[in-house]
């Protein structure tokens, strides 16, 4: 394997038992369909992922798809690249319901954490129980998927 070649990995979470709230979950599902994303690490992390099981260590860039509530219109895609201030609390003393930001903040006390993090969230619609996305969000995937690529290029250039 070419050494020089960066590490990236892409996961998507999401509950897809929740119509767009599964919108992370669908977006990787359409990539795996694809193979389009040779040298990625494509990662359906389902519900609650225990990023620590999921992610090799040491990865060079960590590309997350999910449901994100920003406060914009549906369907909104938003680039958070997470960096040291999101890093700084301690993690909590409790492991149950660890959400992605703890999980991230245990890779880094374990000296395992991706050199770069950055969540691609999309802000859904309809979150009720359903196992369609809404229209709206459907219809941004396309959208959505440009983000990604782009994403994975800017890593692959450098």
């Amino acid at each position: 394997m070419n050494e020089s070649r960066p590490r990236i990995t892409l996961l998507g979470i999401g509950n897809p038992l929740c119509r767009d709230d599964g919108i992370g979950i669908y977006v990787i599902q359409e990539i795996q369909t694809s193979g389009s994303y040779a040298g990625v690490d494509i990662i359906d992390g389902g519900t609650s992922p225990d990023l620590l099981s999921l992610v090799d260590a040491n990865i060079d860039k960590l590309i997350i798809v999910d449901a994100l509530r920003g406060g914009g219109e549906p369907g909104s895609v938003y680039r958070l690249e997470i960096d040291e201030s999101h890093m700084a609390d301690d993690i909590p003393a409790s492991l149950h319901g660890l959400g992605v930001l703890d999980h991230l903040k245990m890779m880094k006390k374990l000296g395992i954490e991706p050199r770069k993090v950055v969540i691609i969230g999309i802000e859904p619609l309809d979150t009720s129980h359903g196992l369609q996305l809404s229209k709206e969000i459907q219809s941004r995937i396309p959208e959505i998927m440009v983000t990604i690529e782009e994403e994975i290029k800017d890593n692959l250039l450098k």
